[in-house]
């Protein structure tokens, strides 16, 4: 194990002098944790390579390339990859800018679990230490400006493309979650054969956005489906190890309209208030005869900021619906993210917390990050989830633990 940590670090280190060579920015980024529901430790090595190359005043191309390491994905440790990587165009045609290829698609207004954010999957696991970084998924995107203050943007996918979840850690999933159900009926299910199902329908999106005298607001519309896959078909069938299941996965369509807002906080100077609202219209979609996505619901997530006059910076979050909550399910949370920044000694503690106003289970990241130079930082995290298993906040247990994190920027 350690040989090979060696190994990624010289060929990191390797990468990370030639780009200077060239036209290029990046960061290379060290992740460390001990997991305290596993009871083991991880560690992954990333190296972030952007460049940009303008052919004229108004075409551009820019990529954006991940090599990392990781010692807890025992299929494939190393990766090599491209998040972005498109061809773009400012003002070619008057008033309308593009961008065509491999592209990360951020809507919404809110930092973090916009339900307005569809388009591009996330990685598996959740993260309370750092910001998940997205999947680039190959799309077109077109926006037109109006005037100064309108515009309005079209997002089209060519096909859909859903998170991706490792194998072994879906069929555990699902062997426990199905299991005990035929165990009731006398039947022993001791694997399970999964098939994904993924729709061929291209994804596509609309947002008409306005800024106003002291806020800016948007209209949209996402036509696609959800990215985490649902339970189709379940079958057990006999083999020779036992029985097995046989489970078919799909991916159910979901039609969101939505409104997002950013602006100042009435009353309260230097306060800005953002919030994010989705009404969401599913596929209708059964599991075992049981309904699991029904009626149309409501996402929504409200939020707003403020620094005080001795730098201590304060985010309060109202969520109706947490990442992980979809149809009924939905519940409401209230999450407090604090910052103070201590400019004499380059230290800044911030903390993150978030509480199920259902049923008061907590999940609490405390931490504090030092930066040696403008370009080089260090963050350590301890991080507390629910100890009840079957509380909201609680089936997030595994993302419990002690993590360390450093960045340098180049």
């Amino acid at each position: 194990m350690k040989k090979n940590i060696f190994l990624a670090v010289f060929i990191i280190l390797l990468f990370t002098a030639s780009v200077h060579a060239g036209n290029f920015s990046g960061s290379l980024n060290y992740s460390g944790g001990y997991n305290f529901t596993e009871n083991n430790l991880s560690n992954a090595l990333n190296l972030d390579l952007n460049y940009i190359h303008n052919f004229t005043d108004e075409v551009f191309a820019e990529g954006d390339l991940i090599i990392k390491y990781s010692d807890n994905s025992a299929s494939n440790p190393f990766m090599i990859m491209p998040k972005e990587l498109y061809l773009g165009s400012y003002d070619l045609i008057p008033q309308l800018d593009t961008r065509t290829g491999l592209l990360i698609i951020s809507w919404g207004s809110a930092d973090m679990f916009s339900p307005l954010d569809n388009f591009n999957p996330l990685p598996p696991g959740m993260s309370f230490t750092s910001m998940s970084q997205k999947n680039g998924v190959l799309a077109a995107d077109a926006t037109y400006y109006f005037d100064d203050i309108t515009y309005l943007q079209a997002i089209v996918l060519p096909s859909f493309v859903p998170s991706y979840m490792p194998e072994k850690y879906e069929e555990q999933m699902y062997l426990s979650m199905f299991a005990p159900q035929f165990q009731a009926q006398g039947i022993e299910i001791t694997s399970v054969n999964i098939i994904h199902n993924t729709p061929e329908n291209p994804v596509w999106g609309l947002k008409l956005g306005r800024s106003f005298a002291s806020f800016d607001a948007a209209i949209s519309y996402y036509n696609g489906y959800y990215l985490n896959g649902y339970p189709e078909t379940v079958q057990p069938v006999p083999e020779s190890s036992g029985m097995s299941l046989n489970l078919e996965l799909g991916y159910p369509e979901k039609k969101v309209f939505g409104f997002e807002f950013q602006g100042d906080f009435p009353g309260i100077e230097g306060a800005t208030l953002r919030g994010d609202l989705a009404y969401i219209i599913p596929q209708p979609w059964q599991v075992q005869g049981e309904d699991i996505l029904k009626d149309p619901y409501i996402k929504a997530v409200i939020g707003a900021d403020y620094t005080t006059s001795f730098d201590l910076y304060l985010n309060v979050g109202f969520i109706w619906g947490f990442a992980f909550e979809e149809g009924d399910q939905c519940s409401p949370y209230l999450s407090l993210n604090a910052r103070k920044d201590l400019e004499d000694i380059k230290l800044t503690p911030n903390y993150l917390g978030i509480i199920s106003l259902q049923d008061g289970s907590m999940m609490n990241s405390i931490g504090a990050s030092y930066n040696f130079t403008d370009d080089f930082s260090v963050t350590l995290s301890y991080v507390s989830v629910s100890d009840e298993q079957t509380s909201k906040l609680g089936q997030m247990g595994n993302a419990g633990g002690l993590y360390l994190m450093g960045e340098w920027s180049f």
